[in-house]
Formats: structure tokens, sequence, C-alpha cells
């Protein structure tokens, strides 16, 4: 039997061609958390509470092993159960998906390849590879199914769509493809209204077949629409395409420079309103030539802090600015495909490219030679994945990004904490408005210290605050965290939670059970009947993670705001 598995939209598993009936919505979702799980294990735990919530009924383990039995035996058809891909592997199940048995694997190496010829200059692979790998979805990734177990998975799929699908415009817009490129941005704008490169892509698409008061249309639209909801100018590349257009430049769709020999930069934009780090900022500029390392847990604004920081240092990099998310513990990247997609940066051609990560990796190394490069390598899974991807000349600077610490030689890591009160308020203020900040200033405070002083939640709660003008600060404080203002903060943490191995979670789990606030490892061991010792290396561990933090030596905490999701959760 072969199996097919799709997550491009409703989840379908196919046997042999044919779509399997999974039964039941119960049936469904528990698929669904296995195969956003694929290859790995997944407790009977958090299955069970994808399935039932926080409370489970007394008899969910017997209910969860007769689920997984129809699922085996659906899946098996007339056949032998055994041949199922679902397996028992403790402290749960697993599903079993080959490579190149799934659409999701299928989408990422075309996505791969294309990102490759479009640093190689072929432009008609990249339509032709692109085409392929977006005609693979039928809707939103696991449509139909949410939860801790799947939503961040679902929303790392639906952006890798849409940077697919820029990404097919930009080729397009290249080559000189412009056939039906109207029709199809007006939709993409109208679903995305506040994603500048789609209206970028739209403005060009206006100023080649002469439109200039369509150009002019979609410009004033986004600039309305990113003052009144974001508090922001669009990018100063877009208004001075603007400009050209209007003007009748004939150049005005911009070259697109493909190597670092001509400062290709890839940066994502500058974010509005950045606050506080000053400390951070300093460190970062100091470091010249090196590698800098910036940790901490979920959502306290490391990728935030390196954006930032690149921005300010990119004129001292003139050749070349590079972004690569590197997807961190739940999704990392492989390092030779992400060395492969630079080195097609670099202007090497797709055939030309090793096959093997330390191949990659010294041809990466001898075109960086004599260069100024400045690279952002943004959440980091290890230091495996990181050692290949670091330049080695002097004229190069890295800044990571990370939510584990990470034992790198000769690099200089800072940990990036909370906020202080004040820059929480600061954030705020730019976020909200000054005048409204200040004259809730009790309140905001309150606000604040419910964020946890989390740059990530503060962004969050201020959003919501915008789109809710007659709202007052304490009317958002009474929703909170029940309403989703905070989901993805909850997401964030997820994903470092699901990243981990068993026994941490059963750790991390029992620590938020304990009263108080800072705990000894003695402590968490007595409440659990756990040994001291194994309960003591493992809260190392999970400091590590950057999921407690240490106030004092051998006493650990929670921060507050994940204690208090965990207990609403």
């Amino acid at each position: 039997m072969v199996w097919f598995f799709r997550a491009l939209g409703p989840p379908v598993v196919e046997r042999d061609g044919t779509v399997v009936d999974l039964g039941g919505p119960q049936r469904v979702m528990a698929f669904g958390v296995l195969l956003a799980n694929a290859n790995r294990v997944v407790s009977v735990g958090a299955l069970a509470e994808s399935l039932w919530g926080t409370s489970p009924p007394s008899s969910y383990r017997v209910q969860l092993q007769v689920i997984v039995s129809d699922l085996r035996r659906r899946l098996a058809g007339g056949g032998d159960r055994a041949q199922a891909p679902i397996v028992t592997r403790a402290p749960g199940y697993l599903l079993r998906v080959p490579d190149g048995s799934a659409d999701v694997d299928l989408f990422r190496t075309e996505v791969v390849a294309a990102r490759s010829a479009r640093a190689a200059g072929d432009d008609a692979t990249v339509v032709r590879l692109l085409t392929d790998a977006l005609a693979r979805w039928r809707g939103p990734a696991f449509d139909g199914l949410s939860g801790d177990e799947i939503a961040p998975v679902a929303l790392a799929l639906d952006r890798a769509r849409l940077d697919a699908t820029e990404l097919d415009v930009e080729a397009r817009l290249s080559d000189g493809r412009l056939d039906g490129l109207t029709a199809r941005l007006v939709l993409l704008t109208a679903e995305h209204p506040l994603h500048e490169p789609f209206h970028r892509q739209l403005l060009e698409v206006h100023g080649r077949a002469g439109r200039r008061g369509e150009a002019s249309a979609v410009f004033t639209a986004l600039r309305r629409r990113m003052r009144a909801e974001l508090g922001a100018e669009p990018s100063a590349a877009l208004r001075d395409l603007h400009r050209r257009i209007m003007s009748e430049d004939p150049g005005a769709a911009p070259a697109r420079p493909r190597a670092w020999a001509t400062a290709y930069r890839q940066l994502p934009p500058d974010p509005p309103g950045f606050v506080g780090r000053r400390g951070e900022l300093a460190a970062i500029r100091a470091a010249r030539g090196a590698v800098v390392v910036l940790e901490g847990m979920a959502g306290v604004g490391k990728t935030r802090l390196a954006v930032h920081a690149a921005h300010l240092l990119a004129a001292d990099y003139p050749d070349g600015q590079v972004h690569v998310d590197l997807g961190g513990c739940s999704a990392p990247k492989d390092p030779a495909d992400v060395l492969a997609l630079l080195l097609g940066l670099s202007g090497v051609p797709g055939r030309a490219i090793p096959p093997t990560l330390d191949a990659r990796a010294a041809v990466f190394r001898d075109r960086l030679a004599g260069r100024r490069v400045l690279f952002v390598l943004d959440d980091a899974a290890g230091e495996e994945q990181l050692r290949p991807l670091l330049p080695a000349g002097p004229g190069c600077l890295a800044i990571v990004t990370s939510r584990r610490s990470l034992a790198v030689p000769g690099a200089r890591s800072r940990a990036v904490r909370p906020f202080r009160r004040t820059e929480s308020i600061a954030l705020l203020a730019a976020r909200v408005g000054d005048r409204r900040v200040a004259g809730e200033a009790r309140a905001a405070g309150r606000l604040a210290a419910r964020c946890g002083d989390l740059p990530l939640a503060l962004t969050l709660a201020a959003e919501r605050l915008r789109r809710h003008p007659l709202w007052t600060i304490d009317d958002l404080l009474r929703r909170l965290p029940d309403d989703r203002t905070l989901d993805g903060v909850r997401a964030a943490f997820a994903s470092s939670y699901r990243a981990l191995p068993p026994e941490l979670r059963r750790l991390f789990v029992l620590l938020s059970q304990l009263p108080g606030t800072d705990v000894t490892a003695d402590a968490v061991a007595a409440h659990g009947g756990e040994d001291a010792r194994a309960v003591a290396d493992g809260l190392e561990s999970l400091l590590d993670e950057h999921l407690v933090e240490q106030r004092a030596p051998d006493s650990y905490r929670l921060h507050a705001l994940v204690r208090e999701l965990l207990a609403n959760s």
C-alpha cells in the first residue's frame, strides 16, 4: 500500500490513489495532529488535549486507543492494520510520512529549487516550479482544524505560500509575463491589504502599462490604510516607485540585483515604532566582523531587534544584507538547503552548487572572501544547523537569533529579556498614541504587567486597541486573556513547548502546577515524586531553552505571562 498525505488544505490521506474516509471530527482531528507532527512522536497527553481540551474525560486513554485503532483500520482498508502508517511509540503515537509522500514536502522542495533558479537568473524555471508548487494548495493549510499542535504549523505553511506567491509574481515581472497579473494582484492586495510587496508589484504592472491613475489609486489606498492601522508610511522604495511612475520615468520598474557583488538586499522592513534595546544595539554595533547571538524566550523581540540593528548597520556592509529564516525548533531547515539558497544569491549557478553540505560550506566561505555582507540568521534551531552557515571572513557580520542558548565558538552572546516597564509603556505609546496612553497611565501600566512586559504580547494588545478606538485600556484588560488577543503569544509558547522531549514537557507542566513564584529543584521533585537530581538537570535544560527564568542560584520561575496562559489554556 502507498499513502500520500495532503495538508495544503483540509487534511486528506490517499491510499493507492483513493481518498481514505477518516471518519468523524475526532478522528480527523487526531489524524491532523499526527500529520502536523509527521515523523515525530505525539504524546497521549497532547493528543488528548487536542481532542478534549484541558479537561479530558477520565477514560480518555481508552477512547484515544479506540480512535487510533479505527484510524489504522481505515488507513489499511481491507489489509493488515499493522501496515498502516500510524505506529505506537512511547509516550504516544507517530505518523510515518516518507520523503516525497506529502504535498508539503513537494511544495517545499519546489520552492527551494525556485529560489535557486531565481538567484541564477532563470525566471522561466522559477515560474514553472512555482506554478506546480502553488497548484498543490486547496485552501489554507490544515483547513478546518485548530489548536496548539496544529496552528503554528499551519501558520508557517500559509506564510510560505505567501512568500512563494510573491516570488512567482516577481519572476513573471522580470520575465515580462504580464498577462493576467493585474487581476491576480488586485485579488492578492484585497486579501492582504497591508502586505506591501503585492502593492509594489501591482504598481509596477500599472506603471508598465501606463495606467498612472490606477497606480496612484493603489498607492493612496495603501498609504491611508497603513496610516490608520499601523501608524506608519509605505517604505521609501515604494514611495520612490510611485513618484517615478507619476513622473512617467521609463525606469519605473527597478532593477533587481542578483548577486552580493551588486549589493543584494533582502532584509524585511525595519520594524515601525522600535523602542528600547540600547544596550543590545550597542553590543551589536561593536561586533564588527563577528557573530552575535541574540537568545531569549519566545516573543521577547529577538527578530525585531536583529532586523532593526541590521538596518542601522546596512551602510557598513555594501556587498549585501541577507535575511534567512532557519525555521526554529518546530520546522528547522536543512543547512544544506539554506546553503544552496545562499550560493544562488551569491551568483553560483544551480548546476555548479556541490551536492554535499561540507562542499557547499566551503564554496560559501570562498564566495564571501573579501566581501562585506551582513546576515540575519533568524530562529536558529541549534549549533549543528548554524555552524555551516556562519561566514568566516573578517568583513562580514552574522546576527543570529535563537530561543536556545547556543555554544558558538567566537560568538558574542546576548540574552534578550522582557522590557523594562518604561520600555513597555513606550512601545504602547508608539503603537497606540502618546495621548491615549498618557491619559490612561495607570491602566497602561497594568496592561504592561498583564503582558509580562513581553514585546510580542504588548504589540498584539496595542494592535487590538488600535482596531477598537472606542475601547479604553481597561476595556481590553477586562477581556484578557480570554479573547483572541494573545493567540500569537500562545502559539509562540506552544511551538517551544512542542519541541521539548517528553520528560521536559512533563517537568514544564509540573513546574506550572506549583504555587508561588520562585521554586527549587527539591520542591519540584517533592511535588511530583521525582528524582531530585533528574529534576535539577531538567530545570537547567529548560533554562537553556529559555522556558524558565532564574533570579537566584538554584531557584527557578516561569515567566508570569507563561504561567497565566497555561492556567487559562
